[in-house]
């Protein structure tokens, strides 16, 4: 659309008065909700932008949030994404988005990119989760800065508002139900302690078994690297192999299905397999898998709502809130075999 178009234009458009038009473009009340949003949307339909720099600068609102993932492949952050974009909507603001693409200078450069064009707020999926040993210091300054932000995972300790889809608890859910099921050797796919979503569901695997007085055994570990395939034919194919596994999503569970067809083992009659993210396929497999599937829409309220509460009160005290998963019971888990 054009560039070029001068306010009274833009008020012919909106029905309204160049009086009117103005006050929406320099955020001062006397207008309704209802004729600020219909000129604002107008406005950026045909691309009028008159002096945003120098807007931007003399306003201490922007209605603009910001929103970095840490990998943007992952499915689960874009469906998130959709839940707040949604919801930012409602109360007259958009989000902006980013990609940290798991490196934690890019999240650096993000947050300072989204800072630069006067984000009001952040929320993040922060790279620390995909890679626990890297830092916090950025956060840590947003804080002393009372810069409003929310975490979307784990950062104990530090006093940052944040948001967490429970894992320990839902891994336990799973491999009790495994154990109810009469499983006593129960593995591990995907094994990996860097990344904090994966070593809390083995935390949960581990505090499962340890309450029946099992163990995760190293031997019934596979770890998440390239070489996974061989490593697993080869657990499979031992006299004392497990009858069921823990997986640590759905993707590594569906890729489970052909190492086992090959070595003649069927699922649940000889190997039971249960994971996490209840992924678009997972119902429509054969046979279905069991997993547990996030509430992303309470988490994105209550992400929206953290961040809200930060913006009316900077010095509050932090929040954590933590949200369940729930367990979808499905065809892929059975009785161990006789014998």
């Amino acid at each position: 659309m054009a560039t070029n178009i001068t306010i009274k234009e833009l008020a012919q458009m909106a029905q309204t008065s160049t009086a009117t038009v103005s006050r929406v473009l320099s955020n001062k009340p006397g207008v309704t909700e209802d004729k600020r949003r219909r000129i604002l949307q107008i406005a950026e339909r045909v691309g009028y932008s008159p002096n945003r720099i120098a807007k931007n600068l003399s306003l201490k609102k922007s209605h603009v949030f910001g929103f970095i993932a840490a990998d943007i492949r992952n499915l689960a952050y874009v469906e998130f994404f959709h839940r707040i974009q949604s919801l930012a909507r409602e109360i007259g603001y958009q989000f902006h988005i980013a990609d940290s693409e798991q490196d934690v200078e890019k999240e650096r450069a993000n947050i300072n990119l989204m800072r630069e064009h006067r984000a009001e707020g952040l929320i993040v999926f922060p790279v620390h989760d995909w890679h626990t040993g890297s830092d916090f210091d950025h956060f840590l300054q947003l804080k002393l800065q009372r810069y409003p932000f929310v975490l979307i995972g784990r950062a104990d300790g530090y006093g940052f508002d944040s948001v967490v889809s429970e894992e320990v608890p839902t891994a336990m859910e799973l491999t009790h139900h495994l154990l109810e099921l009469g499983h006593r050797r129960i593995g591990f796919l995907g094994a990996e302690d860097e990344n904090r979503c994966i070593a809390e569901r083995m935390e949960g695997t581990r505090a499962a078994l340890a309450e029946a007085g099992l163990e995760l055994r190293p031997e019934d570990m596979v770890p998440l690297r390239d070489s996974w395939q061989e490593e697993f034919k080869a657990v499979l194919a031992r006299p004392d192999r497990p009858t069921a596994f823990v997986c640590v999503n759905d993707v590594w569970a569906m890729m489970a299905y052909r190492p086992l067809h090959e070595m003649g083992l069927q699922i649940p009659r000889d190997v039971s397999l249960v994971s996490f993210g209840d992924n678009l396929w997972s119902q429509h497999l054969v046979p279905s898998l069991t997993t547990s599937v996030e509430r992303t829409a309470e988490i994105a309220e209550a992400a929206m709502a953290v961040l809200l509460r930060r913006l009316d009160d900077p010095g509050a005290p932090p929040v954590r809130e933590s949200i369940d998963q729930d367990i979808r019971l499905r065809e892929s888990t059975a009785p161990p075999p006789s014998g």
